[in-house]
This record gives C-alpha cells, structure tokens and sequence, in this order.
C-alpha cells in the first residue's frame, strides 16, 4: 500500500482524483469502460456492403437466372415474377431460399 497521495485530472470527464499509483489516469471504472469503448469505435474499420450492379449485357451468356436478374433482364416487376412463381407456371429451382429459373423457360412463359 502507497503513502502517497497523488492528483491527477480524469482523461475522460476532467474531474479531479486521487491517483493509488503513479501509472492512474482515471477516476473510476465508469470513465475507464467509456474511454475503452470509445477507442474501440475510432480504431474499428467499417466496411460498406456495396451491392453489384446487374447489367442487362452481361446477363447474356447466363443459362440460369435469379429473381433480380430475370427482372433487370426481362424488363419486368418482381411482384409480376413472383405472382408466376405462385401460380406455378414457372419451372425453377430453389436453393437456399433463392429461386433460380432456366432463361429458355422464361423467355417462353413472359413473352406469350
């Protein structure tokens, strides 16, 4: 146990301590857990989830085709291709809860 009595001001709130060792910088747990998080936050790196962009041209050479990409392909509304899938008059194949449909097929059922 130290005899010393040493001041110090509070890194995070300012307030006037005193210090049990020489190395003290803050007043309480509460402004060591607030300066700690706050660290965190300006040291992390945040990564934006940047969607591709479907473009008709490189839809092309594609034999299967999911729901967004029949859509920008087609020129139609995903409700009105989701209302086929419904109706079962269109042939698809569902893999991990995504539909994916044969362009042929597609290509017959919308432009009759």
């Amino acid at each position: 146990m130290s005899y010393l009595s040493i001041k110090r001001k509070c890194v995070v709130c300012n307030g006037e301590f005193v210090a049990k060792s020489s190395k003290g910088m803050y007043c309480s747990k509460k402004c060591f857990k607030r300066n700690y998080r706050r660290l965190l936050k300006e040291n992390s790196v945040v990564i934006p989830k940047v969607k591709p962009i479907i473009i008709k041209e490189n839809l092309q050479n594609k034999k299967y085709l999911s729901v967004k990409e029949s859509v920008v392909y087609f020129g139609i509304s995903e409700v009105t291709l989701r209302r086929k899938i419904k109706e079962n008059n269109l042939n698809y194949v569902c893999l991990k809860n995504r539909f994916y449909f044969l362009k042929e097929d597609l290509e017959e059922i919308l432009t009759t």
